[in-house]
């Protein structure tokens, strides 16, 4: 409803009173009606590391439907075949606590969690499990959590997969088994995060080189592509979360599936969690994340009167490298990318790709004054050079081409946010194969976060003519005031929180460093776009409200959120 209203769904009934986590869409559900199945929270410990543990009946999954376009959510109604859908059963207020089920139905013992449901419609699993379940829904839904450690030694974060009991019915759902089961605080790769101990905010999707495969698992060009955010895999970095996506095999184990991880990327190197895809017409998989604050002990929230964001929106394909140098270090480890033989004899790395949907940027660029700074090849001595047109607000973006030459080239991208005193910079080692924003300087305020974010990115040797050559880096950079979002050949992308300051801090250049004084980077391409466009073109500049403080939280942990 927007920022004059934004209360939508929340919570209301007894078994979601302490809160409405997140769920997920299903077109034409309840009565035909758009329907949300969401995690309806109960209080009582939770979360993979509450002591006392997480129990039953703390998280259960529920429905909503809307006849407005979403303005307005009806639940349904609370008890035995409505509210929770999937809980425990046979409801019995009078049990101790949050004991208010009977015997249990998750789907292992001593869970970290059992929230967000994502609902989706899947031709690859219908045909796997095809007799082999009662199940007949179109729909799947995956459901996040995991196994304590202390509770296993084969513990770990797991997504559970259900199945539709029957077409059009969004009460029933069969549960069919562990879908995705890894050990935990593993990492896959150093190029794939971490696993952490439990998982949350998972999607499921299937990408070819277009977009959406929508295929039956006849299509030998097309991946199938999980998604799911960790926690407590990230040495408390990052809010200790890391939102990962895993191509994957599935399998018919009987009467469940579940799958190989083939390669393990992340989704967003920066500040940037709860990622969710959901399909769009025209073959398309879209992707949207929250961009969380960099002030994660609250300091200036109430002088700010909002707290995150949503990422710019990215169609999702799968991003094909041709003729990749075969002797390349490296090629068949485990990483964020398949490797393809192709039936010419050439090798192709294959891996997500991640890019800008081009209605934002038409936007953008219709709403912009658009300069092209002049193409240059800079060494590593020129530290910072301005454009000679500036930006004249802190909305714009940069695109450009960046070439590294020779075996020993600087590090190079381009300075934003910038005045004498405060300045972020972006830029490229490809030595270390990173990709970096450097934050230390970006405020005079020192109570935000100025660590340096980092994200792995190869330039893949390919062939032209009789020899590989290394590819450059193409750059996409989008400053919206603290938002800052950097996306690297359609492969890596970095969003992060900047907090300048002083008013002037606005500027942006070429920016390079390191030893490179023999080598250099070639910029070309080049394109600054200044204004881009107001996504609330009625709303004031000033629309902070009073924020409610009832107080921290009570000890007990079967508490409430306070006030309740």
């Amino acid at each position: 409803n927007g920022w004059q209203d934004p209360k939508t769904l929340y919570p209301s009934q007894i078994y979601d009173i302490r809160g409405v986590f997140d769920g997920s869409i299903i077109k034409r559900g309840w009565n035909g009606y758009p329907t949300t199945i969401y995690t309806s929270v109960f209080p009582a410990p939770l979360g993979a590391t509450s002591n006392p543990a997480e129990q039953q009946g703390a998280e259960t999954q529920s429905i909503a439907y809307t006849r407005d376009g979403g303005a307005t959510w009806t639940k349904l109604n609370f008890g035995r075949g409505n509210n929770p859908v999937i809980c425990e059963k046979s409801p019995n207020l009078r049990a101790p606590t949050y004991q208010w089920f009977h015997a249990g139905e998750w789907p292992v013992q001593n869970m970290t969690g059992f929230r967000d449901p994502y609902a989706f419609e899947s031709p690859v699993l219908a045909k796997l499990l095809d007799g082999v379940s009662n199940a007949t829904g179109d729909y799947f839904l995956t459901i996040s959590g995991g196994v304590r450690l202390e509770a296993d030694s084969n513990a770990g974060p797991r997504l559970y997969l259900y199945r539709q009991t029957r077409p059009n019915e969004v009460r029933h759902w069969t549960y069919i088994g562990p879908f995705v089961s890894p050990s935990a605080n593993v990492a896959f790769s150093d190029w794939s995060g971490n696993w952490g101990t439990n998982f949350e905010t998972a999607g499921v999707t299937r990408l070819n080189e277009r977009g959406e495969a929508y295929d039956d698992g006849s299509n030998t060009r097309a991946l199938n592509i999980v998604a799911m955010g960790t926690e407590q895999g990230r040495n408390g970095s990052h809010e200790n979360h890391w939102p990962l996506w895993a191509a994957a095999t599935y399998h018919n184990d009987g009467s469940s599936v579940s799958t190989t991880i083939d390669a393990v990327g992340v989704v967003d190197w920066g500040r940037v969690y709860a990622s969710i895809f959901f399909p769009v017409s025209g073959n398309r998989s879209v992707l949207v994340g929250w961009t969380y604050e960099d002030d994660e002990d609250l300091v200036l929230t109430a002088q700010r009167g909002y707290q995150g964001a949503f990422t710019l929106f990215r169609d999702l394909f799968l991003k094909v490298v041709r003729n990749v140098d075969p002797n390349t270090t490296g090629l068949r480890d485990p990483g964020s990318w398949k490797v393809w033989n192709e039936t010419d004899g050439s090798l192709s790395v294959v891996t997500v790709g991640q890019k800008i949907v081009p209605e934002t940027l038409k936007e953008y660029k219709a709403k912009s004054k658009v300069s092209n700074p002049q193409a240059r090849s800079l060494n590593g001595t020129a530290g910072y050079v301005p454009f000679r047109v500036q930006p004249t607000s802190r909305y714009y973006a940069i695109s450009a081409n960046l070439r590294f030459d020779g075996d020993n080239p600087p590090m190079a991208g381009f300075r934003v946010l910038a005045s004498d005193q405060e300045y972020t910079d972006i830029y490229y080692d490809l030595t270390a194969e990173t990709l970096y924003i450097r934050r230390d300087n970006s405020s005079l305020i020192k109570t935000y976060g100025s660590e340096t974010e980092a994200g792995k990115l190869r330039l893949w040797r390919t062939r032209r003519g009789n020899s590989y050559v290394r590819q450059s880096l193409n750059l996409t950079i989008v400053v919206d005031n603290s938002v800052v979002e950097v996306y690297a050949n359609d492969v890596t992308v970095i969003t992060t929180r900047v907090y300048p300051w002083l008013s002037a801090s606005r500027g942006a250049g070429f920016f390079t460093t390191g030893d490179g004084s023999n080598s250099s980077v070639h910029f070309s391409s080049l394109e600054l776009w200044d204004g881009l466009i107001n996504a609330w073109p009625q709303r004031p500049n000033d629309t902070r409200k009073p924020l409610l403080w009832d107080g921290p939280l009570p000890n007990s942990a079967w508490a409430a959120w306070p006030g309740v």
